[in-house]
């Protein structure tokens, strides 16, 4: 495939991202979009040629660990001042790091550019996260959902590379993963095994083969990368004691929510997602390699679209189960997708409390009024919130 078509894929991206949310600032527009573009030009030139070199590798994972330790160090320390500075340098490296990651993946699948799509953006959308945590460490506005969002990658980070960087938990989660594939298709009438773990050089992947199917499976085989973002949000997410508050109905199902503590609520949420999404994981590769073998559909459409479809659909079905049970997850998201709009519409407030806040602005974060402040009722312009 001409590397014009992920090229054009990876610029729209980038512009959505900066039109979204930085349209009102052309300064910030330019450098962003300046800064995202040239990298990516910059990476489909040179990288493409062998990402798989030791000097790529190396300068991808001193960015990857460089992002996740600094942006966990800016988690931890966030209602410090230099918390956001850290923060900023965190981002910038995780940022690069997925944009060096889309050269990788197009050298080792060059006809699916599907993945364009997730990787090309990020260097841009964690530099709009810069904007503003640059502004709130020169003392202005602290968002409680750049903390969760901050947090959460951290975590996310931290799990998959342990996973993605270290063959004895790679290599154990991929083989688990192979064997019960394996049986589950050994149901629908094949005669399959699993091979050993094995290490492919061209590709710098660890892999396992189901023998008998012509396909082996390798780490984004396993679904650890849905796994550790689910994750990555509930240990993160800063519970509220009535998050359902601003609601102007609730459902019987929202009331039998209110009784459980915010803990529970969190541990109910893994329990309803993280093993769902192993077993539709299994699910999905077996449907990958009954196709494969018994219909004329290609391995390339089976993996790249049917396979990623049926995952985004899972995705997106857990997502909304989530939303349900912990709220305060969605109430960030949202906040974080309304940064483009103009300060006081971006609907209920998200102020972190510290940094010269007094006792009534932080109390905001959790919808209660304190000394002087005047109380959250999650309305604006006297509606309630839907």
């Amino acid at each position: 495939m001409p590397l014009a078509v992920p090229f054009i894929i990876g610029v729209l991206c980038i512009t959505g991202i900066c039109w979204h949310f930085l349209r009102r600032e052309p300064r910030n527009f330019i450098l962003v979009y300046v800064w995202s573009v040239a990298l990516f030009v910059a990476v489909l030139a040179f990288e493409v040629d062998d990402p798989t070199d030791w000097r790529w590798v190396l300068v991808r994972d001193a960015a990857a660990l460089a992002g996740v330790v600094l942006l966990g160090a800016g988690w931890l320390l966030y209602s410090r001042r230099e918390g956001h500075l850290l923060a900023v340098l965190g981002w910038q490296g995780l940022g690069i790091y997925w944009m060096l990651e889309t050269g990788n993946y197009l050298y080792l699948h060059p006809e699916d550019p599907t993945n364009v799509i997730l990787y090309t953006p990020a260097l841009a959308l964690f530099s709009v996260f810069c904007i503003h945590e640059w502004r709130a460490y020169k003392g202005g506005e602290a968002r409680r959902s750049l903390k969760f969002i901050a947090g959460m990658t951290f975590v996310a980070s931290g799990v998959y590379f342990l996973f993605a960087k270290v063959p004895l938990f790679s290599g154990g989660l991929i083989w688990l993963t192979a064997l019960q594939t394996s049986a589950l298709v050994n149901l629908l009438g094949m005669s399959t095994s699993v091979g050993g773990i094995a290490f492919d050089p061209s590709t710098g992947e660890w892999l396992v083969p189901v023998l008998g199917s012509g396909i082996s499976i390798i780490l984004a085989c396993t679904a650890i990368e849905a796994i550790v973002i689910f994750l990555g949000a509930f240990a993160t997410v800063e519970p509220r004691e009535n998050p359902w508050q601003a609601y102007k109905k609730l459902t019987p199902r929202m009331e039998r929510y209110q009784r459980l503590s915010g803990r529970e609520r969190r541990l109910r949420a893994l329990a309803c997602t993280i093993p769902p999404i192993w077993v539709l994981n299994l699910v999905r590769n077996v449907a990958i390699i009954w196709l494969v073998n018994y219909t004329d559909v290609s391995f390339e459409v089976a993996h790249g679209y049917l396979g990623k479809g049926f995952s985004f659909l899972v995705l997106l079905a857990l997502a909304m189960i989530v939303f349900d049970l912990v709220p305060e997850i969605y109430d960030d998201l949202l906040d974080l997708y309304r940064m483009g709009r103009p300060r006081g519409e971006t609907g209920q407030g998200s102020r972190v409390k510290g940094q010269g806040d007094d006792e009534g602005a932080g109390a905001a974060e959790n919808g209660k009024g304190g000394k002087g402040g005047k109380k959250e009722t999650g309305k604006k312009d006297g509606k309630p919130r839907k």
